[in-house]
C-alpha cells in the first residue's frame, strides 16, 4: 500500500524568514535584525506551504469531494491552524499530544482553484519563535453549497461534501494543549430524534390498530339481516372475535372450531405473515414510509380478496364481515384505489398526517394488552410519512424496522440495535448513523532551515521535488532548530490528509442470480421435497440494480489530534448516499466508483499487529430494478424496492502496506517513528474494494439495514478489496458461492 497519490498527498509547508537577529548566543547578538522580537524570541516570518497538484477534485463524495481524481479543481484549504514545538532533539515528529509553544491561526490559507503544478506555492505573514524544530499543521477543504438539482432530490451540501460535528484543535479558545483535540462526526438525525420516534410509534400504532380489528361492541353484529347469502346470528360467533384468533396453536375456525374455511384461511395467513418476525434469526422488518405503503397494499389485497368473495359457510360470513371492519379500518389511513371484485388494491400513500393522527387518536381497536396508546403527534403533522426517514432526516430506510411484541398484540420499532461485536456500551441507536468525514489535512514534521532569505518561486515544487534533497541548494540543512540567524524555514515533509478514504465498486460475479425462494417455502412447509420450489433467477442486465446508498460500519465518532480514534469513544456507521454519477451496475465490468471519506479505524487495544485488528463491515443500500419481486435471507423483495447486501473486510493475513517514505504515518512509537499496524481505513490512505454480487448472493438479502455486527448475519457479498497499491485480496466468497 503506498501513499495514495489518487487522494492528493500534499505536499510540505515552507516557512521563510527573512533577516532577523536574535540572542540566542554572542555570534547572534550583533545581528541588527528589525523583525526580530526580542521580548517575545520570535521573528516574523513568512509562512509558505506548497500542494502537490498531481490529484485533485472539486465536488462530493465522489472523485470530486474526496480528490481522488486526476486533473480536477483544488478545494482550498481553510480554517488552518499551525503549532510549533521545541522538542528535546532535533529532527522528531511530536510522538504524542503535548502543549505546543505557539498557535497560528491562519484561516483560509488557500481558495479553490488557486493550486495548480505551475503555482503551488502560498504566502502568509507569521512569527515564528526561536528554537522552534518541530511544527504541526491542521487544515480542512471548504465545503460548497447542493446544486438546485441535488437539493431537488433531497440532498444537502453535508450529503454531498461530509460534516463534522467538532473540528476542534486543541481547546478551541487559543490554548495550545493537544490532549482535548477532537474531530468529531455528526449525527444525521442530530436534533430532529424526537420527531423521528414519534414517527415509528404512530407508524407502529397504525399496524397494531389495523391487525387488532374485532367484532366487539357495535362491530359484532347479527349478520343475518345482511346479504351475506348465509345468515349468522350474533349469538353464533364469539363477541369480541379478532383477527388474532384466527391464527392459533390448533389451526381451526374460532368460528366453527373446525378446519378452518378457505377465507379464513387467507385472513389467518395474511395475520402470521405480519406477526411473524424472526427476530432470533435475525429478520429485520422494513419499517421506512415506502415499505409500509408496500406491505399494506399486499395485506390490503388479501383482505380485499375476502371482502369481495362469495362466503360458502356461516365461518366465512364471519371472515368476510372481518374484512369488510379491516378494510374500513385502513382506508382511515391510507389513500388507494380499491376494486370492488377483488382483485389487488394500489396503494397510493398515506393519508394526510392530520388527518392519520386524527383516525389514529379515535381508533377504538387499540389492545387491552399493549402499552398506553401514544398521543403526542403535533410536531409531526406537516411531515409526508411516505419520506420517512431518508428525505426526511437523511438517515437510510434501513434505521427503521420493527417487530412484533405477541404477549401486548403490539408492533414497535427497533431503537437500540445489537451491538454485540460493535463495542460501546447501550447499543447503537439511530442516532449513531453519521455524515461522512470531511476532507482534512495533517502535517507532523521537522524542519530545514537556512540562513539564507529565499523567495517563494525558489522551492521546490511537487511531492517528490520536496521530499529529495538534492532538489534544495546547499545552504539548507535538514533536521535542524531557527535560530537568530535562519531566514527561511520548511516543513521537511509533507502535509497529508488526516481522513481516510473508501473506494466502493461493484460488478456481478454471474449472468444470472439466484434468490432464497426454496428455503423461505420449506421454512413455511417443511414437507416440501428438494425440488419443489425452486429458487427463482434473475438475468442480470445493465439496469438489474442500482446503487443507492453505502453503509460502513466501525467508526469511531471522535479521532484526537493524529486523526486516530479516541479511547472510550462511541461507535457508528457513516452512511453516504449521495453516489457517484451512474449508480447503475452494468452487466459486464465494473460500476463506477464511489468514494467515501471516513476516519482511521485503528484498534489501539488490539496486540501491535495487523492481524489483531478489526474487520468491517459494509453494507450496500440498493434497489431492486430487474423488473420482478425475489426472496431475500427472510422475505420478499418487490421491484423498485430497496435492500441491502453486507461484505467483509477483513486486513487479516494480508502483506504489509507499502509505507509512506518520507513522513511517519500513526499510531507513533515514543520516538515519532510509525508502528505500522495495517488496518482496514488508514488516514491519507484509499481503501479500494469490489464488491461481487455472486449466483447466491441474493438469499442473503436483507430488507434493512442490518446491525452490521448482529451474530446471525449471513454474508451476501464477495470482497476483492486493496488499499492504493500493493494489496489485492482476490475474490473472497462471503456468504454465496
Amino acid at each position: 500500500m503506498k501513499k495514495i497519490q489518487t487522494l492528493a498527498l500534499f505536499s510540505a509547508v515552507a516557512l521563510l524568514a527573512t533577516g532577523f537577529s536574535a540572542c540566542s548566543s554572542s555570534d547572534d547578538a550583533v545581528v541588527n535584525n528589525p523583525n526580530f522580537n526580542p521580548e517575545t524570541n520570535e521573528v516574523l516570518a513568512k509562512f509558505v506551504f506548497n500542494v502537490s497538484t498531481g490529484n485533485q477534485a472539486i465536488t462530493r463524495q465522489t472523485p470530486a469531494a474526496t480528490q481522488a481524481d486526476v486533473d480536477q479543481l483544488f478545494r482550498g484549504i481553510d480554517d488552518a491552524v499551525l503549532l510549533s514545538y521545541k522538542l528535546d532533539a532535533d529532527g522528531k515528529h511530536l510522538a504524542a499530544a503535548a502543549a505546543a509553544d505557539k498557535r497560528f491561526d491562519l484561516s483560509y490559507v488557500a481558495t479553490a482553484g488557486t493550486i495548480d503544478k505551475d503555482n503551488s506555492h502560498r504566502v502568509i505573514e507569521t512569527s515564528l519563535p526561536l528554537n522552534t524544530n518541530t511544527l504541526l499543521f491542521y487544515g480542512k477543504a471548504p465545503n460548497g453549497s447542493a446544486s438546485e438539482a441535488e437539493a431537488a432530490a433531497g440532498l444537502t451540501a453535508y450529503d454531498i461534501y461530509g460534516h463534522l460535528a467538532a473540528y476542534q484543535i486543541c481547546n478551541g479558545d487559543g490554548s495550545v494543549d493537544l490532549a482535548s483535540t477532537n474531530f468529531e462526526l455528526d449525527s444525521r438525525i442530530n436534533s430532529h430524534v424526537g420527531d423521528f420516534k414519534k414517527i415509528q410509534k404512530l407508524l407502529a400504532g397504525i399496524l397494531t390498530c389495523i391487525m387488532n380489528t374485532n367484532l366487539t361492541g357495535d362491530q359484532h353484529v347479527d349478520l343475518s339481516a345482511a346479504d351475506y347469502t348465509i345468515a349468522v346470528g350474533a349469538d353464533e360467533y364469539p363477541n369480541g372475535l379478532k383477527w388474532a384468533d384466527y391464527y392459533n396453536e390448533n389451526n381451526v375456525s374460532p368460528v366453527s372450531g373446525g378446519v378452518l374455511d378457505p377465507l379464513e384461511k387467507k385472513l389467518t395467513d395474511a395475520y402470521r405473515e405480519m406477526t411473524t418476525i424472526r427476530q432470533s434469526e435475525g429478520e429485520l422488518r422494513a419499517g421506512y414510509g415506502e415499505a409500509i405503503r408496500e406491505t399494506v397494499e399486499d395485506l390490503w389485497s388479501v383482505v380485499n380478496e375476502v371482502r369481495c368473495a362469495t362466503p360458502f359457510s356461516k365461518a366465512e360470513a364471519v371472515a368476510k364481515y372481518l374484512s369488510i371492519r379491516i378494510h374500513e379500518r385502513i382506508k382511515e389511513y391510507f389513500n388507494a384505489t380499491v376494486p370492488t371484485d377483488g382483485t389487488n388494491v394500489i396503494v397510493h400513500g398515506f393519508e394526510t398526517t392530520s388527518n392519520v393522527i386524527a383516525h389514529f387518536a379515535n381508533d377504538q381497536a387499540w389492545p387491552t394488552t399493549a402499552d398506553p396508546k401514544p398521543t403526542d403527534f403535533a410536531s409531526i403533522i406537516g411531515v409526508n410519512l411516505i419520506d420517512f426517514p431518508q428525505k426526511l432526516y437523511h438517515v437510510a430506510p434501513g434505521s427503521a424496522h420493527y417487530l412484533f411484541d405477541k404477549g401486548k398484540q403490539q408492533f414497535f420499532y427497533v431503537e437500540n440495535y445489537n451491538t454485540a461485536a460493535v463495542g460501546g456500551a447501550g447499543g447503537f441507536t439511530v442516532e449513531s448513523y453519521f455524515y461522512p468525514a470531511e476532507l482534512l489535512y495533517f502535517g507532523n514534521s521537522p524542519i530545514r532551515v537556512s540562513e539564507q532569505e529565499h523567495k517563494p518561486n525558489t522551492y521546490p515544487n511537487g511531492v517528490g521535488n520536496w521530499d529529495t534533497d538534492t532538489e534544495w541548494t546547499a545552504d539548507w540543512v535538514k533536521n535542524s532548530h531557527v535560530i537568530s540567524k535562519t531566514q527561511s524555514v520548511a516543513m521537511k515533509n509533507d502535509i497529508n490528509y488526516g481522513s481516510a478514504l473508501m473506494k466502493t465498486t461493484i460488478s456481478y460475479g454471474a449472468t444470472t442470480l439466484k434468490d432464497n425462494n426454496h428455503a423461505i417455502q420449506v421454512y413455511k412447509d417443511p414437507s416440501l421435497s428438494p425440488t419443489d420450489e425452486p429458487d427463482n433467477e434473475i438475468t442480470v442486465t445493465g439496469t438489474t440494480f442500482k446503487l443507492l446508498g453505502v453503509v460502513i460500519s466501525g467508526q469511531s465518532k471522535q479521532v484526537g489530534w493524529d486523526f486516530l480514534p479516541k479511547s472510550g469513544t462511541a461507535q457508528g456507521y457513516v452512511y453516504d448516499y449521495h453516489v457517484t454519477g451512474s449508480s447503475v451496475i452494468p452487466a459486464t465490468g465494473s460500476s463506477v466508483p464511489n468514494y467515501t471519506l471516513v476516519f482511521d479505524n485503528y484498534n489501539a487495544t488490539a496486540a501491535a499487529n495487523s492481524a489483531a485488528q478489526d474487520k468491517v463491515y459494509v453494507a450496500l443500500e440498493l434497489q431492486n430494478n430487474s423488473g420482478s419481486d425475489f426472496f431475500g435471507e427472510h422475505g420478499v423483495i418487490r421491484n423498485g424496492g430497496t435492500f441491502y447486501l453486507i461484505g467483509e473486510l477483513d486486513p487479516t493475513g494480508k502483506a504489509a502496506p507499502a509505507w509512506p517514505a518520507y513522513h511517519p504515518l500513526p499510531p507513533y512509537n515514543a520516538d515519532g517513528t510509525s508502528k505500522k499496524i495495517a488496518r482496514v481505513f488508514m488516514q491519507d490512505y484509499m481503501t479500494s474494494a469490489n464488491f461481487v454480487i455472486g449466483e447466491n448472493s441474493l438469499k442473503h438479502a436483507y430488507l434493512t439495514v442490518p446491525d452490521l455486527r448482529y451474530s446471525s448475519l449471513t454474508l451476501g457479498l464477495s470482497v476483492d478489496i486493496r488499499w492504493s497499491t500493493g494489496i489485492d485480496f482476490g475474490d473472497v466468497v462471503l456468504g454465496g458461492e
